[in-house]
């Protein structure tokens, strides 16, 4: 057990630090662009941002398909179908959104593929693997699946600079100290629902699709 909340201390860390470079790097871009940013500047942002950290962290862990969950060589061929008929449905519906407004195209772009396939990479993929290999108890799978959701909705506090650059000029009536709470529930709900396909395959797929699918109806 002890060796279990080691590896929870440790991803918990990395957290941290991905966080604290992420919003050094928004800052940074916002206060380089020297003006207030409105949703397109944001999804640049972002991807950036994003971007920069997904590469350093591959270079630095040099993690495997296996260790991120992505190995799928023993994959049904149904559970096949559906990662291949979400993924169509998910790319076509952002697809689609370029047609009704390039400027919500490039914001989905953001926050339907980049976010998702990084947030999953990094919690039902990296960082869940690290715990079940880690975990030597009955039920690691449950115990992982919420304690990675758990985590998942504190990671959310990290987005505090977006908060107060983007939703605060935005919503100056709003009313932090609900707001806070509920995000902290809706993000840990949201985590259930998507580390579910992570819980019963053993593979990253099915949370990568399901959270595209939130974001890209949570716009």
């Amino acid at each position: 057990m002890n060796a279990y909340i080691k590896a929870i201390a440790r991803f918990l860390l990395l957290l941290i630090v991905i966080q604290s470079v992420r919003a050094l790097i928004a800052v940074g871009l916002w206060d380089f662009v020297g003006r207030e940013l409105d949703l397109l500047d944001w999804a640049y942002v972002d991807m950036v941002a994003f971007s920069l950290i997904g590469m350093g962290l591959i270079s630095f862990f040099q993690p495997s398909a296996k260790l991120l969950a992505l190995d799928w060589k023993d994959a049904s061929r149904w559970e096949r179908i559906n990662y291949v008929g979400g993924g169509l449905l998910t790319v076509g519906l952002f697809l689609s959104t370029y047609f009704l407004q390039p400027e919500l195209f490039i914001a989905n772009f953001s926050s339907v593929i980049v976010i998702p396939v990084f947030e999953e990479m990094l919690f039902r993929g990296w960082g869940w693997t690290q715990l079940d290999n880690a975990a030597s108890f009955k039920h690691a799978g449950l115990i992982n699946w919420l304690v990675i959701s758990f985590l998942f909705g504190l990671w959310h506090f990290g987005y505090m600079d977006i908060y107060m650059l983007k939703v605060a000029p935005a919503w100056p009536e709003m009313q932090w100290g609900t707001f806070f709470p509920m995000k902290f529930i809706t993000t840990l709900l949201i985590g259930l629902v998507i580390g579910l396909p992570r819980w019963r395959t053993g593979r990253v797929h099915g949370s990568v699709i399901l959270h595209g699918l939130v974001n890209i109806f949570g716009r």
